[in-house]
């Protein structure tokens, strides 16, 4: 009886090894992002289509505009934005930039993917990506813009893009 229960405990311990290596070999891949390479045209269409975008000069700080906005072509979300800052800024960029999705039955929004430190050792930083995404779901992006003029000081703001749905 004991010999039974182990040969039955050693061969169910087996086909599950054997279904998990099968399972982890069908895992949904992590998706990476690119560089996208558009025309202003083309980058202007996507920016242009979150009207909160700040794209009015602003009066104060290190952070002289900003915007960031999402498009889709197919089943890729395409971001565009902008961080514009003064001319002493020696770094801009983004701190962080959050692709946040939805099911379009639900009202909370989960992360789907996170991206940090995004910067150039200039005065400006344009973000054009493109990531390819699933089907069936509403997606934002928020992202907190970034400015360094010295070590003491830099700004920060949030942001956040319009909504779109794909699928």
């Amino acid at each position: 009886m004991k010999k039974s229960i182990v040969r039955l405990l050693a061969i169910t311990l087996a086909l599950l090894f054997v279904f998990q290596t099968s399972f982890v070999a069908f895992a949904e891949e992590e998706p990476d992002w690119e560089d996208a390479t558009w025309t202003q045209e083309e980058f202007d269409n996507i920016y242009y289509q979150n009207p909160n975008n700040q794209v009015a000069t602003l009066a104060s700080g290190l952070i002289v505009s900003y915007g960031i906005a999402i498009s889709s072509s197919g089943s890729n979300l395409l971001i565009a934005g902008d961080t514009i800052c003064a001319p002493q800024v020696v770094k801009a960029g983004f701190k962080v930039v959050t692709i946040k999705r939805r099911a379009s039955s639900s009202a909370a929004w989960s992360t789907y993917k996170e991206y940090e430190d995004l910067y150039n050792n200039a005065s400006s930083y344009t973000l054009t990506k493109t990531i390819a995404v699933p089907k069936g779901y509403q997606y934002k992006v928020y992202c907190t813009h970034y400015a360094k003029k010295s070590l003491f000081s830099t700004e920060k703001i949030t942001d956040s893009s319009n909504i779109i749905a794909i699928g």
